[in-house]
């Protein structure tokens, strides 16, 4: 009673009850401190890698390239892993994807022209890849234009000077800032030295760097969507321009070629009809090329000019796409994928007719006599109409006889190029070849370039020896050689079909026949196979011809490219083959 203490009930604090409930409590400020801490953390983490992230944009050009492209880009592949998740079967899933095309593929090609760089190449490059774009991006992505705006005078003065190891005007008499041309990684520029005219190309700063991103992005892209065959062919194309991006490879392959036509027995036929620049050691290092100037208008304006007189249009299309869009066929890298008939298969009534009314006109009158007539025609409209600006020895009007003969040379030239050189151009597209004044070809270009083992090049030849025997489309058993042939050369096929393999390399390598024209026939022959695997090698070999055959066809002259390269065919394999072996090879196609 006489205490003033209050009582302190220590039996409620230390029963088990009360123990677990200051624990409690003291796990919860814990927690609370935790997670006060751990937001500052997080939110200084936040800023950090935001300053990290606007820091590297701004130093790492490929960097703030990436970041333009998933912010455009992110939409799309959401709506599609959307589209994939909410699919019941493959069937919804599918027809949920050709809504997304419709809707998405002319974004795609907008985020492409926006970029520019390396994904108008790649963009180029799938657009002829059936058996993994969807026809709709496909259409969207041969309206690309491959061009790109001169760079800073200030960064191609730096790499010169860099890379040369001296002020420009030490290097050279007088420099035009105004580029000869530009590109995707890098512009050429004509320069005075030492009393004569040279051009040195020089590569972009930030072309690696781009490039790298490029790739990258789509590479993920790929990924994100599941299309493991897409990522792999995107790989392949990776490994393919990586070459273009490497001047000293480039160097040497320009070295090469040059020492092939100008210092071989088999070079000496071209003398004073085919040029390469010489290069130049003393301006090539780095990021830089130097090279003798060749004067002339590029056979690329040749074609133009003869479009025009013949009052058509390429419509930003490739020779090749333009063709097959006017023949009403797809082109034979469709049939890559076996989709050339299936996108045939459900055409307009309108379509179906006119095709079938242009496949019977050109059997009645024959391909040739057609081509020839229309040559004939713009022959006579050039000689009445001359574009403002050219002359007669400019090349722009040049007879379609005079074509033809160039052309041959052409042929004849990369044929060589590919039997008897260390390296092949697989990039001779119109603006890569010049006439020049004193009547010669020029061939300028080498970044897209392919060293062939003799496995391979053996494989190319026996294929082309097969493709233009006597009676190859007719003659029975030719169908088991070709397709043999072919598989020889390392493609293959999903169901290893023999009309399939012995069809798509003379879509790929010899002259355009009424039967190519034929879509019926085409649908039961590419419907039951595609390609499954090609070789680099095979793809860049088929991209020479495509783009050879495509430049003739334009220049009103259908041509087997097969039938072209024979002959140098035939002499490698005499050359580099056993007697035995070579008789073998040899009687394989005849």
């Amino acid at each position: 009673l006489g205490s003033t203490r209050r009582p302190h009930h220590h039996h409620l604090f230390d029963s088990p009850l009360h123990g677990s409930a200051a624990a409690m409590s003291r796990a919860v400020l814990m927690v609370k401190r935790i997670a006060r801490v751990s937001g500052y953390t997080l939110g200084a983490g936040a800023v950090g890698a935001a300053a990290a992230g606007g820091y590297l944009c701004a130093t790492e050009p490929g960097a703030g390239r990436a970041a333009r492209f998933w912010i455009r880009a992110g939409p799309i592949v959401l709506n599609y892993s959307m589209a994939r998740y909410w699919a019941k079967d493959q069937e919804d899933r599918s027809a949920r994807y050709e809504v997304l095309h419709e809707r998405h593929a002319p974004d795609a090609r907008r985020i492409i022209e926006e970029l520019r760089g390396m994904f108008i190449k790649v963009a180029q490059v799938l657009s002829i890849r059936a058996e993994i774009v969807p026809e709709t991006y496909r259409r969207e992505f041969r309206k690309l234009q491959d061009s790109a705006p001169a760079s800073r005078w200030e960064a191609i003065q730096d790499t010169l000077e860099r890379d040369l190891g001296a002020p420009l005007g030490e290097l050279f008499d007088h420099i035009d800032k105004e580029p000869l041309g530009s590109a995707s990684i890098g512009q050429a520029h004509l320069v005075a030295w030492r009393g004569t005219q040279a051009v040195v190309k020089v590569q972009y700063p930030e072309a690696a760097s781009n490039m790298r991103a490029d790739f990258w992005c789509l590479e993920t892209l790929l990924w994100l969507v599941g299309d493991a065959d897409a990522g792999r062919i995107t790989r392949q194309v990776r490994e393919q321009f990586e070459i273009e991006l490497d001047y000293a490879q480039e160097a040497v392959h320009l070295q090469g070629l040059y020492d092939a036509l100008t210092g071989t027995p088999a070079g000496a036929r071209f003398a004073g009809r085919v040029a390469i620049p010489r290069p130049i050691p003393e301006l090539t290092a780095g990021a830089v090329i130097g090279m003798e100037y060749f004067p002339g208008p590029k056979l690329e304006t040749v074609c133009m000019q003869r479009l025009e007189a013949l009052g058509m249009n390429l419509k930003g299309k490739s020779l090749n796409d333009w063709f097959a869009d006017k023949a009403g066929v797809g082109t034979a890298s469709d049939s890559l994928g076996g989709q050339a008939a299936q996108s045939a298969a459900e055409p307009s009534s309108a379509v179906s007719k006119s095709s079938r009314l242009g496949t019977w006109l050109l059997r009645l009158v024959g391909i040739d006599f057609a081509l020839r007539f229309l040559g004939a025609t713009a022959d006579v409209r050039l000689r009445w109409w001359r574009p403002s600006g050219s002359s007669s020895s400019d090349g722009v009007a040049a007879t379609t006889a005079e074509l033809r003969d160039t052309l041959r040379l052409i042929l004849d030239v990369h044929g060589f190029q590919l039997f008897c050189c260390p390296f092949f151009n697989g990039d001779p597209h119109p603006g890569n070849i010049l006439m020049l004044p004193d009547g010669r070809v020029g061939l300028i270009d080498f970044g897209q370039c392919k060293a062939l083992s003799d496995e391979e090049r053996a494989g190319l030849a026996r294929l082309v020896l097969a493709l233009s025997e006597p009676g190859a489309g007719e003659a029975a058993g030719s169908n088991a050689r070709i397709a043999e042939a072919f598989a020889a050369t390392g493609v293959r096929s999903v169901n290893s079909d023999e009309a399939f393999l012995s069809t798509l390399p003379r879509l790929m390598f010899c002259g355009l026949t009424p039967e190519m024209l034929d879509r019926e026939k085409l649908q039961v022959v590419f419907r039951g196979d595609k390609v499954e695997h090609m070789p680099l090698h095979m793809i860049m070999a088929y991209r020479t011809s495509m783009l050879l055959r495509g430049l003739c066809l334009v220049l009103q002259e259908n041509v087997s490219v097969a039938h072209a390269w024979r002959p140098w065919a035939e002499m490698w394999l005499r050359e580099h083959v056993s007697s035995g072996a070579n008789s073998a090879a040899v009687g394989m196609a005849v």
